[in-house]
């Protein structure tokens, strides 16, 4: 070969290889810089700890990647039901949610877990269980559903209103037309008492109620507010006979596709509003009882006593989940 051409080869071969070079750097550099856009929906007011939780999490992932992840917020219901979000993240149009648990079992049947009267003592033992072995195992159970969990918020502990009478006693549901979520226990744990369960969307149970669709309703403290329920409800028994848990989920197609860093920011974030969630529902729950003690409804608290006779009356809807695959491990994650 002659020294010119080899000379001309070896030149060739070097700017091939400056050219790869540096298209590698702009793709790497276009990778880093590159923008991302999360829809985060949810059904409740932006004024609860949830809604609120939810601002967070907007401000502080676009502080910590420098606005290369940005947050657009819809509450209330803006983008529909906490299923039709769950099926729009399914579908990649919506990013986030923090679906109540009770809408879950239709996508992941463990979910009905949650929906077991007094399955927690008190608000750490409910946390300690959503964050930690319960929520490990019912997070792999969401990925095959294409969503990712990142952590459990806290809802609060379930109460009863009606437009009928007080409730002091198992007795006192018998007949009731009662408003329940999509979930089949839910349903049961109503029969259980002779109630009725109807299953309403929660964007329209305050008309259900005002219309006499339904004479009353199960929710914590901060939807009962939040949303003005002591306006057409004549009655709250504090019963905390269920627990309201609130999935911290992401698409798991979106979430695999940011890089690494990114994810790492998704993690902490996630994790330091998730703590301050829990914290901030604690508070507001307070503010409540304040905000309803100077309401018309009429409040009256069950008695140890009392919320036992319930816990009794409903442990039927225990041997209907026992009958869930899994279910023995799901409750053992509980207790531990």
């Amino acid at each position: 070969m002659k020294k010119s051409a080899f000379n001309w080869m070896v030149g060739s071969l070097l700017i091939v290889l400056f050219l790869t070079g540096c298209g590698q750097e702009d793709a790497a550099s276009g990778e880093a810089d590159k923008e991302y856009t999360i829809k985060f929906a949810h059904v409740v007011s932006p004024s609860t700890a949830k809604g609120k939780a939810a601002e967070k999490f907007g401000e502080l992932i676009e502080e910590k990647t420098d606005g290369q992840i940005k947050v657009e917020v819809y509450p209330d219901s803006q983008l529909g039901s906490d299923r039709e979000i769950i099926e729009q993240m399914q579908s990649g149009t919506v990013q986030m949610n923090a679906p109540f648990t009770g809408v879950l079992p239709t996508f992941v049947k463990d979910f009905e877990v949650f929906d077991l009267p007094f399955l927690f003592e008190d608000r750490d033992h409910a946390f300690e269980a959503t964050n930690g072995e319960l929520g490990n195992i019912l997070g792999d159970k969401l990925e095959s559903q294409g969503m990712h969990l990142l952590g459990f918020w806290d809802g609060g502990f379930k109460h009863l209103t009606n437009s009928v009478h007080p409730i002091e006693t198992p007795e006192d549901m018998n007949e009731l037309k009662m408003r329940v979520s999509q979930s089949p226990l839910l349903i049961s744990q109503f029969q259980a008492v002779n109630a009725g369960g109807v299953s309403i969307d929660f964007s329209e149970l305050y008309t259900a109620l005002q219309t006499g669709t339904v004479d009353g309703q199960e929710n914590p403290l901060s939807n009962v507010v939040s949303k003005k329920f002591y306006e057409v409800q004549d009655y709250l028994s504090l019963s905390s006979h269920g627990y309201m848990a609130y999935p911290l989920v992401i698409s798991s197609k979106f979430y695999d596709e940011l890089p690494e860093d990114l994810q790492t920011a998704v993690d902490e974030v996630s994790k330091e509003v998730t703590e301050w969630q829990w914290e901030e529902a604690k508070t507001d729950e307070e503010a409540y009882m304040e905000e309803l003690n100077d309401s018309d409804i009429s409040i009256n608290e069950l008695s140890v006593e009392q919320k036992e006779a319930f816990k009794e009356a409903m442990s039927s809807v225990y041997d209907e989940f026992n009958k869930l695959e899994g279910s023995e491990e799901l409750l053992e994650a509980v207790n531990k």
